[in-house]
């Protein structure tokens, strides 16, 4: 029997339609010989509505319409979907008593622990309910209970053999086997929740391969594959076949964006490969990473651009290369107009270069 753990973040589930495609995508995927694990963000930009709410405790009833736009935003997605919001009723009130408790209290990270990971919650729900509408053999699982952490709360630390029992225990990955779970959240051994930072369910999904002992991790995208940079911000932009687990997790470092950084540990200690793969193209190839460094791909691989900020809020352009000079004629080919004084070597990632511009 093959074993599987898929991810599909926020945008993949971001209104009706984008849950009905994922329930095409699993209903595809489902095989009798195939047990899956399914790891579910929470839709759209819920976490920065519920970072909204978090924010707003303090003050009281200052959170009531953040509080107000996050039921509205999901009862609009049952509706499209023609489900009840009964669907929600039961963690919409333990959401809503963990509200009263935390009201009017410092807005702290044990706080945001505590009611931003109801996003997850609630996306899963739904989707659960659509999956089962489906006939598919859904069962929902509660990572608060799966990932076991410490209580470094908005960063936490997984206590891997922990986790690894509680997953083997909980997910008995018969022949069709669907388990439904969340991303992004774990929970002390005492059961306080935690998260395990920004963009974190891609490193869930890695833990339950790496627990599961499955044959691939995929994760869905809004993107054709891994690429050679953000086509919004990088013109020239191309899909890349493959790469390996190093360039994968320097491409994290750099901020490329494509994975959370530590997704990669679970896979390398497992040797599990992963795919990179479009929810809006679900047939395409998509892009697999795995192994070392494969003299056997199809082309060598090209240069790695990165965009992100610095506290400042100005612009760091880093190019993952081993040939800086094809980095700048990359660059200069691309922007001709904005040309660097030169690159330099980033001190903290090998094999990376930072773009260096003068004064505006």
């Amino acid at each position: 029997m093959t074993r599987e753990v898929h991810k599909f973040g926020g945008a993949s589930v971001r209104d009706a339609d984008a849950v009905r495609n994922v329930g095409r995508i699993l209903a595809d995927v489902a095989r009798a010989d195939v047990g899956l694990a399914v790891v579910v963000s929470a839709m759209g930009k819920t976490t920065n509505a519920m970072e909204a709410v978090w924010s707003a405790l303090p003050e009281g009833e200052a959170a009531i319409p953040a509080v107000e736009r996050v039921r509205r935003f999901h009862a609009g997605i049952l509706d499209g979907l023609s489900m009840p919001w009964s669907v929600l009723e039961k963690d919409w009130a333990l959401f809503e008593d963990t509200l009263a408790a935390w009201k009017g209290q410092e807005a702290d990270d044990r706080g945001y622990d505590a009611l931003v990971g109801f996003g997850e919650r609630f996306s899963t729900r739904i989707v659960h309910a659509h999956l089962a509408a489906l006939g598919l053999p859904v069962e929902w699982v509660s990572a608060w209970e799966l990932i076991v952490t410490d209580a470094d709360h908005r960063a936490a630390r997984v206590n891997l053999e922990e986790t690894r029992k509680r997953v083997v225990q909980r997910m008995s990955m018969g022949t069709g086997a669907l388990y439904l779970t969340q991303g992004f959240v774990g929970g002390t051994l005492d059961g306080t929740p935690t998260t395990l930072g920004r963009e974190g369910s891609d490193f869930s999904g890695a833990l339950l391969a790496e627990a599961l002992g499955a044959e691939r991790l995929v994760v869905w995208k809004d993107v054709s594959g891994v690429m050679t940079g953000d086509p919004r911000r990088w013109p020239p932009a191309r899909r890349i076949e493959r790469l390996d687990y190093g360039t994968a997790e320097r491409m994290s470092a750099a901020g490329a964006g494509i994975l959370h950084p530590a997704t990669m540990a679970p896979l390398r200690r497992a040797d599990i490969p992963l795919q990179v793969r479009s929810f809006l193209d679900p047939e395409a190839p998509g892009t697999l990473v795995t192994g070392d460094v494969d003299s056997m791909a199809p082309e060598p691989t090209p240069c790695l651009w990165a965009f992100t900020r610095d506290g400042q809020g100005c612009e760091v352009v880093r190019c993952l290369t081993g040939d800086a000079g094809e980095a700048e004629r990359e660059w200069r080919a691309a922007f001709p107009d904005l040309v660097p004084e030169g690159l330099v070597p980033d001190p903290d990632i090998t094999g990376c270069w930072r773009l260096a511009f003068g004064p505006a």
